[in-house]
């Protein structure tokens, strides 16, 4: 690694940031002050940084305060009583990443924070000031390479930024969808690390381990790109021929035939798409039920008469002659389609809850081959080692075509897919 490389040559720098206003307001954008440069951050290269270049707050995941209100802390202050500091103890702190489905009180790096006391669901980012690398650090003993200068650190948030508004390198691109533009889109964003700062691309660099937190970043984000905002059709996707098939193979496609589906759909295209594109049998917290399908209603009764699994039949979910069953989601939760409009919901049992799950099938078809393309690039890059920060960005890649995914409707107390996402103990992401 060159210091070119680390940390960008003096026009790079420059350009860098006006892009940096650019892309996040020059409001938004930090540049310290000389005087107020933490007495640990020796790398010249790097005080030039934060003093010319400067720093966005926030991008994505990333939250940054380089010049809080009372000083730069160091990881000792984070962690005063650990006798583990010994290598990071003096590491400045330049924010922190922020996990999605948390309140953005907890979630963001706040410089009135008055809680000190360490969260162990905190990945801080932190700074050498001797050698200007950035680290991801959750632990005093174990910080990963999260950059080898904050140059590369800047540019690979800014290209990620562009990526969403279609800006830059990304201009050309903008509004195209499929496999092609994902390729496309991928292989760009992979092209800057290998361009930038190959040191990523591994898992070891030196005798430091080396955060995955960019390589998921990147092979991620595209994947909104897969599929057109929907048409006429009445749903909120247009999915690419033949992607599930694809990603599970033809076996594991479940189609419904008009007979397999009950009056009470009423929605056409939710019809059609069961239909003509169907959904995947089994992926991760989502498994269907063969044809014929019944709705909620018929499905209770039946229970009812049968004493159910538990003896008891419980109570019917509200509107359960209007929600077609379609299948089961991990825990207690009947997977259901509103009959009338499409959407797709959970009634989950213990709670007696009727919650969004997607936007529709479309969407939840989507959803089933996100579960697997993560599983893919865990096979291959190990993105599974920077678990919070993988199930925060497929998050944020699903609720980027479904945001009822992550909002849901009005009423809901909770949302599915963000809260099993983040479940590493059940393993739904990993490989």
């Amino acid at each position: 690694m060159t210091e070119g490389q680390a940390v960008g040559t003096g026009a790079g720098v420059e350009r860098l940031a006006r892009l940096l206003d650019e892309a996040f307001g020059a409001d938004q954008v930090v540049r310290v002050d000389p005087e107020r440069l933490h007495p640990a951050i020796t790398h010249e290269p790097t005080r030039a940084f934060l003093t010319g270049t400067g720093l966005m707050r926030r991008a994505g995941l990333l939250r940054l305060t380089p010049e809080p209100e009372g000083g730069a802390r160091q990881v000792s202050d984070l962690f005063p009583d650990d006798e583990e500091t010994e290598d990071t103890g003096e590491f400045v702190v330049l924010g922190r990443f922020a996990a999605e489905g948390r309140h953005e009180e907890l979630a963001e790096y706040a410089e009135d924070d008055e809680d000190d006391e360490h969260d162990s669901y905190e990945e801080y980012i932190v700074l050498d000031g001797r050698t200007g690398r950035i680290h991801a650090l959750d632990d005093p003993s174990d910080s990963r390479l999260l950059a080898s200068g904050l140059y590369s650190f800047t540019f690979f948030a800014l290209a990620l930024a562009w990526l969403r508004t279609g800006r830059e390198i990304f201009e050309e691109s903008a509004g195209r969808y499929g496999p092609e533009a994902v390729a496309e889109s991928t292989e760009t964003l992979l092209g800057l690390i290998r361009d930038h700062d190959p040191a990523l691309l591994g898992t070891e660099h030196g005798d430091m381990e080396v955060s995955p937190f960019w390589r998921l970043s990147f092979l991620l984000s595209p994947l909104s790109r897969i599929a057109a905002p929907g048409g006429g059709d009445g749903l909120a996707l247009a999915l690419p021929e033949g992607l599930l098939e694809k990603e599970y193979g033809a076996d594991a496609v479940v189609r419904f035939t008009d007979e397999d589906l009950p009056e009470a759909l009423t929605h056409e295209p939710t019809r059609a798409f069961l239909r003509d594109t169907g959904l995947v049998r089994e992926s991760g917290w989502v498994s269907l039920d063969e044809g014929p399908l019944v709705t909620l209603a018929d499905e209770h009764r039946a229970d009812g008469e049968d004493g159910g699994d538990d003896g008891t039949a419980g109570e019917p979910a509200p509107g359960a002659e209007g929600l077609i069953r379609i299948g089961y989601l991990v825990e207690d939760t009947d997977l259901v389609i509103d009959g009338a409009t499409g959407r797709v919901r959970g009634w989950f049992i213990p709670d007696a809850l009727l919650q969004s799950v997607n936007a529709d099938v479309s969407t939840l078809a989507f959803t089933q081959w996100l579960i697997a393309r993560v599983r893919a690039f865990d096979r291959e890059h190990r993105i599974t080692d920077d678990y919070p920060n993988l199930a925060a960005t497929a998050t944020a890649v699903l609720a980027a075509v479904d945001p009822v995914a992550r909002s849901g409707d009005e009423g809901d107390i909770w949302q599915y897919w963000p809260e099993v996402f983040p479940d590493e103990a059940g393993g739904g992401l990993y490989a």
